[in-house]
């Protein structure tokens, strides 16, 4: 984790920073143009993260020129009150610390507020402090707005260490960092100064922020920085040596909970980046704020609090916690439906674990794309806990396609197959893989419409193995388990569909057949895996080529079936399809 200093993402000056961490350093070098600023949207341009210099290697700290001024503070800090602090300089060159006079401008129940005197009255103003310190404790602009930044940390992360001075008030240091960075936090201030050779400690709870960011320091995204930077605060408390990507998630879900999460952006374009590695690039911050808050809907505020706490570190601390709330499923499961998550953000699916509710989503990118069939066997890879997708278009000159996967038989795949119908119907469907040697197929039926699409989406779901897989399409053959038809050569042009799939409250059945011309009604009876009759539907007649059902979920007595695996079988004549949907409740 940060346990030092996290680094801001935005500034309009293209000046490197160089931020210092107990186990690493890391710089950022972000630059933005006219068009990365967007009102309250900001997308940097880059980042760029170095390895840690030896803090021996520090310029020399510089402590100031009048040693008669006060170095502390006095024991009850009221406004006005002002010592010199030791500041992380960077300007000139190299990095170095340096005592610097700042003084006490704002006072509330748990923070204070204290401006560099050289930035009071260019950067910083006292209606800044007035709104800093509002927004601290009063209120935020998300979906608790009668609460401020330290009662929503607090509540969702666990309170705040009190190690060195007595005083639950927090320090918001404020000084114009010269540099493309927002804030950061010390875990060396909640040591005595001369502890850690090289560093200075300012013996106190501090965040340390930028008051010449772009948009100035009492705008909606520094006080989401500032609730970002606290959660790394309250994340050392309690898990010091968690590691940077869990930790960076849930400072990203910090500026969610106050209501101005971080612009989505980078990793939608580029899907295939590890989960679990950190780099420190924009794109990194988006897809552990995007796990975080889909961790967050999936399973409650209770399950991020109980993170955060969780002395297991990485996917050994998501596992742990999934144990506790995930009702059997592991981290493989819920990267598994994170990945679909992204693609279609579509919360009205099953029982809302294919979208988000609080954030709207833009498109992820495929890796490749198709329009002419059949597709040969492709090689690609993905790295570990990362998704491919791959969009196949222009479908109704087939009517119906095989889609087949196989997958280095040392790494572990999930792969799904997402048919996505001209008029709104989604069917979504996981490859059953073989364990051993990570093969598996998924036929896909009705493609009739030119707007038909379907999306191959193959993530890897393990930390080792060869990343390689292979994919191709075919043709669906008389003995596919998932659509039996007897009586008829033309498999591929009769088909029953199903969605959503899995569903929650009603599916929608959808028979077509375009050379049908039959007057005999289709009779449709709902089976459980058992095969014991569930229910028998309304026999109905077809509308041009196509019949539509609906079944609500409930037995032929009207009582709610049990979640589990059911069989449609609809039949007419001598014409058979059975289709396997999912029951979730």
């Amino acid at each position: 984790m940060l346990t030092m200093l996290d680094s801001t993402r935005r500034s309009r000056r293209p000046i490197i920073a160089a931020l210092f961490l107990i186990g690493s350093i890391m710089a950022l070098s972000q630059i933005a143009t006219a068009d990365d600023v967007q009102g309250n949207l900001y997308t940097p341009s880059h980042t760029r993260t170095i390895a840690m210099p030896d803090p021996a290697k520090l310029g020399p700290a510089i402590p100031a020129a009048d040693q008669t001024l006060p170095t502390s503070p006095p024991p009850s800090p009221e406004v006005g009150d002002a010592w010199l602090w030791w500041l992380h300089i960077h300007y000139p060159m190299p990095p170095h610390f340096e005592q610097r006079m700042c003084t006490v401008r704002g006072k509330s129940d748990h923070a204070y507020v204290v401006v560099q005197d050289q930035d009071w009255g260019v950067s910083m103003h006292q209606s800044d402090v007035d709104a800093i310190l509002e927004h601290w404790e009063n209120s935020s602009i998300g979906t608790n707005p009668d609460q401020g930044i330290y009662e929503l940390n607090s509540a969702h992360f666990g309170t705040p260490p009190d190690a060195m001075d007595n005083d639950d008030r927090i320090y918001l240091m404020w000084f114009d960092f010269e540099i493309a960075a927002d804030g950061f936090f010390f875990s060396f201030d909640q040591e005595p100064d001369g502890a850690n050779p090289g560093l200075r400690s300012n013996e106190c709870e501090v965040l340390y922020l930028n008051c010449n960011a772009s948009q100035g320091p009492s705008s909606d995204y520094m006080l989401g920085v500032a609730a970002h930077e606290f959660e790394h605060m309250i994340h050392w408390q309690y898990d010091a040596n968690e590691v940077s990507w869990v930790d960076e998630g849930m400072a990203e879900l910090a500026m969610w909970y106050f209501g101005h999460p971080d612009h989505i952006s980078q990793f939608n374009s580029n899907p295939d980046r590890s989960l679990t590695t950190w780099d420190g690039v924009w794109a990194d911050y988006i897809k552990t704020y995007l796990w975080t808050l889909y961790f967050k809907e999936r399973y409650g505020d209770d399950a991020v609090f109980s993170l955060v706490h969780e002395e297991d570190n990485s996917l050994t601390g998501y596992e742990t916690i999934l144990a506790q709330f995930g009702s059997g499923e592991t981290v493989s499961d819920l990267f598994a439906d994170w990945a679909v998550a992204n693609y279609l953000d579509d919360p009205t699916l099953a029982d809302g674990r294919y979208g988000y509710v609080g954030d709207e989503l833009p498109s992820f990118y495929p890796a490749g794309s198709y329009s002419s069939y059949p597709v040969p066997e492709y090689t690609r890879s993905v790295n570990y806990w990362a998704t491919d997708y791959y969009r196949f278009t222009s479908l109704d000159t087939e009517g119906s396609v095989m889609f087949n996967f196989d997958g280095d038989d040392t790494n572990t795949f999930a792969v799904w197959v997402l048919a996505l119908y001209a008029n709104g119907a989604k069917d979504i469907k996981r490859m059953n893989l073989t364990e051993d040697t990570q093969t598996g197929s998924v036929p896909v039926f009705g493609l009739y419409h030119p707007d038909d699409e379907v999306v191959l989406v193959v993530s890897s779901v393990s930390s080792s193995g060869s990343r390689n897989y292979r994919y191709s399409t075919g043709q669906p053959t008389a003995d596919t388990a998932d659509n039996s038809i007897w009586g008829r050569e033309d498999l591929a042009k009769i088909h029953v569909a199903a969605a959503p799939n899995p569903f929650r409250n009603e599916v929608q059945l959808r028979i077509m057949d375009p050379n049908s011309h039959s007057e005999s009604p289709w009779q449709t009876a709902i089976f459980d895996a058992s095969g014991r009759l569930i229910r028998n539907l309304q026999p109905a007649l077809p509308a041009g080529n196509q019949i539509e059902f609906n079944w609500d979920g409930r037995s032929q007595n009207g009582q709610a079936a049990q979640p589990g695996i059911y069989y449609i079988r609809s039949s007419r004549a001598d014409q058979a399809i059975t289709r396997e949907v999912v029951l979730i409740r």
